[in-house]
């Protein structure tokens, strides 16, 4: 053993430069690939750490009256909560240059310390919270920043209506002491989420008095094990001892919020994590071809060595161990690299979200990082350091022989011209010895580029077909009228549309949530109006026909173990049913104030008998909204443009701009299209890492057959001819990759949307972008584009100077 660290020891002192080149481009691969890693994890916890830094609640309770009446108190005295935090919205709105009020959900107001503080903390990106007996300072969300161009220190005009009806304006100056973010503007996900957010102290409310309140709710912390679904039915029932509620209390779950959020996040971590994959498949490749080299290289005195007395088993350690220290302060650099690199993560929303900004560092993935560099550059030198173990004579004093390749000798037979069947054996025949070529890496990391970039263009072609394409989000219908916390009666609905032209169907709905199980699940409830029944896109089964029966997304479906056929005990309003699944359904944008929307494969469709008396508590009788279908064939945008004419003075009516709504794309559709572009630029960023194989294939095998094409030059192949030679070369690897790489992206890219789809509870059928064909042309083209300059110098050389030197 001390003469293998003996010899090992020599070799890396000797030529310690070309073992140091070695380290460090593992440290630069390995630091791109643990940085990925560790922000793909990073970017994927980033908002349950958020939440748990915030103290965030399980419910938001918000009665259909009001609950400052003791109901609170009655609240924080059942045996379920850990802790409540009440709030008051005041009817306060900032006012624009002209003094006109810019839409916000007016101002949060805690109605005692408790929010902010005890629950709900929200994460400062710059100031703090206001004073707790300042009246005139507020803090606001980054949405409200922006729309609002406010900054600390800013100046905020607002004014106060007092109750409904009045046009009563109370006047008064706000100054902003922090931005925050709150956990629902990471990704807004309900109505208000939307909206700019301003919140003040309690002796704001005590200043203004209740005249100027527009709302109040309670966020509510659960005792652990506690179900939603049982404390909605206590939350239900303390109700009905308070009149000032109304006697009805809507819950939220603040968990299915949660999900919708980190569903919208996850794709993003998931991109990172596919990188990091494929760069460390890549990097494999390319650093573990030049430290093979390094063993060729350091392997010429294997032969004398072997005489010596020295084992095969010896040599071969010693040329591990030369690989394993290298490979050791490559990871050491690479644990650094992707420690200073830590603060570009987490990506996307996830960077706001992020409780702990700055340098971070994963002990878990930088160890398991560290250990992971050694092991596989081991393993993939470990073949290549077996046969320079060898005791034999070494491998470039053999004479040439071995496997000639079979498409070369069809060429020649076939009268095909030198420069095509040399160009075709060289992409083929990876030689011997010291003028060994990497065929096999070359060929294995073209094709798995190839396929790579295939998967991201098909997935991402999926993708934008899904954003653009409302069926597939589960809307199955035109326009709809969406008048939220307001009622519509059908009586009023036809008249509205009396003169529209195009108009074939609409059907009635109203908005509520049902209880399945421990689950509280946002759901509609649909009635026919007129024509064909229109509801969300179904995957399975049909739309229900009575309150015994109910359709369900896939997520819910999956979430609670329940299946098409089934029966299950719903709760609605306070009412318990035992309903029958009778469908699974894709769900688009539902939702209503700041209550949690139904979401692609999470919400519920009901007929409207079950969810009436629930909707009509809160917003009196008639429906919350209208699903509309226009005439195929017709001029839907101008069809669409009386329609919203026609309804203006309506809309008007409920404190809308407009209620016709035509794109109800679901949160997370919505957040998707935001990202629409990350398999493109993922597939950009993999088809660089192909062109780098692909050049280091070129660069090597101009370098180790500069022999070859000395001697070729010689026996009178002049440059354009020697040009040629490097331009089939790479032209016949990369043919074979496409064709290798080509089919298996495409069934990579639709096994990965099928996995996406189920996921989500979204349909698995998926299309083969015809965009594909463009990348066998492009990838010829740059392929030799690569080979431009070393092809040109190889024409270039001179012959007398190589043989010489040979």
């Amino acid at each position: 053993m001390r003469a293998v660290l003996r010899l090992a020891a020599h070799n890396l002192r000797t030529r310690w430069r070309d073992w140091a080149v070695l380290a460090l481009l593992i440290g630069v691969a390995g630091g791109a690939v643990l940085t990925a890693v560790a922000g793909a994890l990073r970017t994927d916890s980033a908002y349950p750490r958020f939440l748990q830094a915030s103290k965030a609640s399980d419910v938001l309770v918000s009665p259909a009256g009001g609950g400052l009446g003791g109901y609170y108190d009655a609240l924080r005295r059942l045996p379920d909560v850990a802790a409540i935090a009440p709030l008051v919205g005041l009817q306060a709105l900032p006012l624009g240059p002209n003094g006109t009020p810019i839409d916000t959900d007016g101002i949060s107001v805690p109605l005692d310390g408790r929010f902010g503080h005890l629950l709900e903390v929200p994460k400062m990106l710059a100031g703090r919270q206001p004073g707790p007996d300042q009246p005139g300072e507020v803090m606001v969300d980054q949405i409200a920043a922006a729309d609002l161009h406010v900054r600390l220190g800013s100046r905020l005009e607002m004014g106060a209506i007092a109750g409904t009806g009045t046009t009563h304006v109370r006047l008064f100056a706000v100054r902003v002491v922090g931005i925050m973010v709150t956990r629902g503007s990471v990704v807004p996900i309900t109505d208000l989420d939307k909206l700019p957010l301003i919140a003040g102290s309690t002796a704001l409310f005590r200043e203004l008095g209740p005249r100027y309140q527009g709302f109040d709710g309670a966020y509510v912390k659960l005792r652990p094990g506690v179900a939603t679904s049982s404390f909605e039915r206590q939350a239900q029932t303390l109700a009905r001892n308070f009149p000032a509620t109304g006697g009805q209390v809507f819950v939220a779950d603040e968990a299915t919020q949660a999900a919708t959020v980190e569903r919208s996040i996850r794709p993003q971590a998931v991109a990172l994590a596919l990188f990091a994959l494929v760069l460390a498949l890549c990097a494999l490749l390319i650093v573990g071809e030049v430290a093979s080299r390094l063993l060729v290289t350091a392997s010429s005195d294997n032969g004398a060595l072997a005489a010596l007395g020295m084992t095969r088993t010896q040599l071969l350690v010693t040329g591990l161990t030369e690989v394993g220290v290298a490979a050791a302060g490559g990871a050491a650099v690479a644990c650094g690299v992707a420690i200073a690199a830590s603060p570009l993560t987490p990506i996307g929303p996830a960077r706001l979200a992020e409780p702990d900004p700055g340098v971070s560092a994963d002990g878990v993935v930088l160890a398991a990082g560290f250990a992971a560099i050694v092991l596989l550059m081991l393993a993939r030198v470990s073949w290549p350091a077996w046969r320079q173990a060898s005791a034999r004579p070494s491998a470039e004093q053999e004479p040439p022989g071995g496997r000639r390749s079979r498409a070369a000798e069809w060429l020649a037979r076939s009268g095909a011209p030198a420069t095509a069947v040399t160009g075709v054996r060289f992409a083929l025949d990876p030689g011997r010895g010291r003028t060994a070529v990497p065929v096999r890496a070359a060929l294995l990391g073209t094709a798995l580029a190839v396929a790579a970039v295939a998967a991201a263009v098909t997935f991402g072609a999926n993708l934008v077909r899904l954003v653009d394409t409302p069926r597939l989000y589960g809307q199955d219908w035109d326009t709809a009228v969406d008048i939220g916390f307001s009622t519509i009666t059908p009586a009023q609905f036809d008249g509205l549309v009396a003169r529209v032209p195009g108009i074939v169907g609409w059907t009635f709905g109203v908005h509520g949530t049902v209880g399945i199980g421990t689950t509280v699940v946002p759901a509609i409830g649909l009635a026919p109006g007129r024509g064909a029944l229109t509801s969300p896109t179904l995957l399975a089964g049909r739309a229900p026909r009575s309150e015994q029966e109910i359709v369900l997304g896939s997520s819910v479906l999956r979430t609670l173990g329940l299946r098409v056929g089934q029966s299950v005990p719903v709760m609605a309003g306070g009412r318990r049913a035992l309903a029958r699944i009778v469908g699974q359904a894709v769900f688009p944008y539902f939702g209503e104030g700041s209550f949690t929307p139904t979401d692609v494969g999470y919400g519920a469709e009901a007929t409207a008998a079950l969810l009436e008396p629930q909707a009509a508590a809160a917003n009196g009788p008639g429906y919350n909204f209208v699903l509309v279908q226009f005439a195929p064939g017709t001029r839907l945008t101008a069809d669409v443009a009386a329609f919203d004419r026609a309804l203006s003075r309506f809309c008007g009516t409920v404190q809308q701009p407009t209620c016709v709504v035509t794109d109800q794309r679901p949160n997370a559709v919505a957040n998707y299209a935001l990202i629409d572009g990350t398999p493109e630029v993922l597939a950009g960023i993999l088809a660089v890492l192909g062109l780098v194989v692909l050049g280091q294939f070129v660069v090597s095998s101009a370098r180790r057959r500069r022999r070859d094409f000395a001697i070729m030059k010689v026996l009178g192949l002049v440059r354009r001819q020697l040009s040629a030679v490097t331009v089939w070369q790479v032209t016949t690897l990369t043919a074979l990759g496409l064709l290798v790489g080509l089919p298996l992206g495409v069934a990579g890219g639709h096994w990965a949307w099928a996995l996406f789809a189920d996921g989500v509870g979204l349909s698995p059928d998926a299309i083969t972008p015809a965009s594909l064909l463009w990348i066998i042309p492009a990838t010829i083209a740059a392929a030799n584009i690569v080979a431009l300059r070393p092809g040109q110098l190889i024409a270039r050389l001179s012959p007398a100077a190589v043989l010489r030197a040979e």
